[in-house]
């Protein structure tokens, strides 16, 4: 499994970072008996244009706070990468690596994505012109 998970700062246990697609770094994480765990500069802007870059290192698994609608609708298209919501709270590196191991996250799908979309946009007032990526 290789798992990607939005992360506030290039640093030893950092806390998630709640927008998916404005993250500046991300923790790609090789799941196995001892994980392997590499802090990586996103190089891209935007939930949409994450999606892509994820994709192309191999990513099978996201773990998250915050989703926008159009890089939901993209994971959606692409096929093969598994959602996980991490929760709304400040949550660390290694809380996510527990609760992963021990299987606590939620699924995400179309069942309870809507939930998550919502709180997003409740939180955050952004404006997406001519299809702009979202977070």
């Amino acid at each position: 499994m290789k798992i990607a998970v939005p992360v506030k700062m290039n640093r030893e246990n950092p806390p998630l970072a709640p927008l998916f697609g404005k993250a500046k770094w991300f923790a790609m994480i090789e799941d196995g008996e001892t994980p392997k765990i590499e802090i990586v500069e996103n190089p891209v802007h935007g939930g949409k244009a994450v999606v892509e870059w994820l994709s192309s290192k191999g990513i099978d698994t996201i773990i998250f706070q915050e989703m926008g609608e159009s890089p939901y609708h993209m994971i959606k298209e692409i096929g093969g990468i598994k959602l996980f919501h991490a929760g709304n709270s400040r949550i660390l590196l290694s809380e996510v690596l527990e609760k992963m191991h021990h299987n606590c996250f939620i699924a995400v799908d179309d069942s309870n994505i809507s939930e998550i979309i919502a709180h997003h946009e409740a939180k955050h007032t952004h404006r997406h012109r001519n299809n702009e990526s979202e977070g």
